[in-house]
Parts: structure tokens; sequence; C-alpha cells
């Protein structure tokens, strides 16, 4: 293979996780625009969500054409050999991590907080942009932690990211939502608005989401 070949494959293989902070960043914006405590199955917030855990499993994934016998020629860890290459790699690189992560990132989540006080005062709730602005300024710790579901050298390593992620959200984010719900309840019964039976409901959901998805695996 030229090696001018080569050094391009292998300078998107390293774009791939500056792309996966794009897709992280673009997610928290749909995500307020599908409703910030719920998004749209197939919409904005799950698409490129998906996207993130493809860009960071992508090198791992290659190891499928090892296993079929086709030679793989970007090894993981290979540098680029061609130095205006390398240098475009480490400008974006340097780009999204320093500007779009550090700056641009907590600029959006400051104006979704602005944008909760503006709920607030027009008598919708400022959860959801409150959400929106927490995910935002967390896209550095969400990308490492996918990161850490997409094992290098694994060639399932997009199916164990989306797999991981269903058991975090499983695991993690669902009780938080339950006890929020819960929160929500007391709040509505306390001024005697209508609602807190269906956010109990929606509170004992989140807590059997896990046995309700076991019930159906053994009803197929």
């Amino acid at each position: 293979m030229p090696p001018l070949l080569y050094d391009i494959m292998r300078v998107l293989l390293l774009l791939t996780g500056p792309a996966a902070f794009l897709c992280l960043l673009n997610a928290g914006i749909a995500l307020r625009k599908e409703g910030g405590t719920v998004f749209w199955v197939g919409g904005g917030f799950s698409k490129h969500m998906l996207w993130a855990v493809i860009f960071l499993g992508l090198e791992p994934t290659l190891t499928w054409f090892q296993s079929l016998g086709v030679p793989v020629f970007f090894p993981p860890g290979a540098a680029v050999g061609t130095p205006w290459l390398a240098g475009i790699q480490q400008d974006i690189a340097m780009f999204v991590s320093q500007f779009i992560v550090a700056r641009i990132a907590p600029v959006a989540a400051a104006f979704f907080v602005i944008r909760a006080v503006l709920d607030t005062t027009s008598g919708t709730g400022p959860l959801p942009s409150i959400l929106a602005a927490m995910f935002l300024l967390a896209i550095s710790n969400t990308h490492a932690l996918i990161d850490t579901w997409t094992p290098a050298g694994n060639r399932f390593a997009i199916a164990l990211g989306l797999e991981s992620m269903w058991t975090y959200l499983a695991s993690r984010i669902f009780p938080i939502a339950a006890g929020l719900s819960v929160c929500g309840a007391v709040i509505q019964f306390a001024f005697n608005r209508p609602g807190y039976l269906r956010l109990l409901a929606c509170a004992g959901g989140f807590l059997t989401v896990s046995a309700l998805w076991i019930l159906i695996n053994r009803m197929m």
C-alpha cells in the first residue's frame, strides 16, 4: 500500500475520537429539542449517541477483517508518517478539545440554564433545560466512559458499547429518574395538583425496567 494512503487512513482513524465529541455535543442539543426529560427513538439524540459509540468502537471493529483473513494495514498505535498529515490531525484534535469541548459546550450549557429560567417563568418547568445543560457539561466524562465500553482489540466493540450503555441506563440513570419522579409526585400532591399518580407509576416503571426486559425475553 502507498504510504500516503496508509497515513490518510490512520489520520481518519485518529479523528474518530474528536468526531465522537462532536456527536455528544449534538446529542446534548438534540436532547433539549426533543423534550429534555424524554427523547425520540430514532430521533436526533439517539442517532448522535449511536454514532458516538460507532466512532469510538470503529478501530477495534476492524479486527473483523483480520478474522476473515484480510490484512489490516493500520494497526492500533501506529504513527502517521507524513508530517503535514500528522499536523492536520493534531490541529483538528486540538481544535475540538480546546475550542468545542472546553469553550462551546459550556457556553451552550449556560444558554440552556438561561432557558431553564425562562421555562420557569412561562410555567413549563426548568428540568428539561437543566438536564440538557448537565449533559453538555459532562461530555468529556461521557466520552471517556464510552471509550472504556469499547475495548481495543475486540471486534464486538460497538455491540459491547451499546450493551454497556443500556446497562448503565438501567442501573444508574433510571433509579435517579425514579427518585426524581417520586419527588415530583410529592410536590404535585402537596400543592393539590393532578398528575402525581402518573409520576408514581413512572417511578415504578423506572425501577422495574430490567425485570420487564428479562420478562419479555423469556416470553419470546
